[in-house]
């Protein structure tokens, strides 16, 4: 089935529900792969390590009110999920603070078969890295 047929259904079956979530993960990383993550985070990132072109942003947020302008999550090179909170000024350009650099992959479901959900997001997470490698 489509994914046009599938967002527009009221009820999914959970491997319809694991294919939208797929299918969100790889519209945000081919996203920011496209635009460019903002300057301090893509510099940050490559002090610690990480190789853009082999990771991917799964979740990106930028000046949301009450939180630190940069926040949220990728997966790099290595397959380790970072989360992230990054002050920066305005234009995202110049780093303020680090608040968070942290690996949560010990955190993430990776099972390929949870009982009534079907794959964990971290198991969709690494299927579309690998797809967009």
């Amino acid at each position: 089935m489509d994914i046009e047929r599938l967002l527009k259904k009221k009820q999914l079956n959970v491997q319809e529900q694991n294919e939208v979530t797929a299918h969100r993960l790889m519209l945000t990383a081919h996203e920011w792969r496209e635009r460019g993550v903002p300057a301090a985070l893509g510099r940050f990132g490559e002090s610690q390590g990480v190789d853009w072109s082999k990771s991917i942003v799964i979740e990106l947020e930028i000046d949301f009110p009450g939180m630190p302008r940069l926040f949220g999550r990728l997966l790099n090179q290595d397959e380790r999920f970072i989360a992230f909170e990054i002050d920066t000024d305005a234009s995202h350009e110049r780093i303020e603070s680090v608040d968070r650099w942290e690996d949560i992959s010990a955190l993430q479901n990776t099972s390929v078969s949870n009982p009534g959900t079907g794959k964990g997001f971290a198991s969709i997470a690494l299927a579309v890295r690998r797809k967009l490698i």
